[in-house]
């Protein structure tokens, strides 16, 4: 249910010129390998699937929030509201953008990493990113509102002990009055060197980025199955 509201409330955060930037080094990433087709797991809205579509890729995508595969679809694309523990086809590369990995605790994410190696031909490619400890601490770690005469949306986040708690209240109008949602997402901190030994997977190399800051809050990593 947060992920479907997260879904909802995403419109109103103002992220979506920092994810053309992040949507732009996966789709520079992926030319440095002989790639056709692409899963991309948690693909959110579509906008990466539309991307990589536009540039000659056979993608398609799968995420657990239906809601977020009901908007995908609205853009044409190929999406699925699918668990990657469910895909049996095998792809050239697949991608997970945008913090998918950090709303998986330890146990979730091996088991997810590992799924993630039996959906990938041999010499295929995995590329993911994870929020950094100062993307945790100084950068989400806080307090947004945003409203007018239709929505009214406040995100509190606490980040303490390795764990986000992001707690949001939404208020969207229908007719005369406004309807309440609540909701609560956690997301959980990773060292890229945790990320490393959980995986089967052959770490080609990792790359700092700054989206949302003047310092490194997100740090991208290319892995190969050899």
């Amino acid at each position: 249910m947060s992920l479907d509201l997260y879904a909802k409330i995403e419109p109103y955060i103002g992220f979506y010129d920092n994810y053309e930037r992040l949507y732009g080094y996966y789709l520079k990433y992926l030319k440095d390998f002989e790639v056709k087709d692409i899963l991309d797991v948690g693909c959110g809205n579509g906008r990466m699937l539309e991307l990589l579509s536009k540039s000659g890729y056979s993608a398609k995508g799968i995420d657990l929030s239906a809601k977020m595969i009901e908007i995908s679809k609205k853009r044409g694309v190929d999406a699925e509201h699918k668990n990657i523990s469910e895909v049996t086809k095998k792809y050239d590369a697949i991608i997970s953008v945008a913090d998918v990995l950090n709303y998986m605790d330890k146990p979730s994410l091996k088991r997810f990493l590992s799924y993630i190696k039996n959906a990938l031909k041999e010499g295929g490619v995995f590329i993911c990113d994870i929020n950094t400890l100062h993307g945790f601490c100084d950068v989400a770690d806080g307090t947004m509102v945003k409203e007018d005469n239709e929505i009214f949306l406040a995100i509190d986040a606490v980040f303490d002990g390795e764990i986000l708690d992001t707690n949001i209240t939404f208020f969207e109008k229908e007719g005369d009055l406004y309807k309440k949602y609540n909701g609560a997402i956690l997301q959980y901190f990773h060292e890229s060197s945790d990320v490393v030994d959980m995986t089967p997977l052959k770490l080609i190399d990792k790359q700092e980025t700054a989206l949302f800051s003047d310092k490194p809050d997100k740090v991208i990593l290319r892995f190969i199955n050899n």
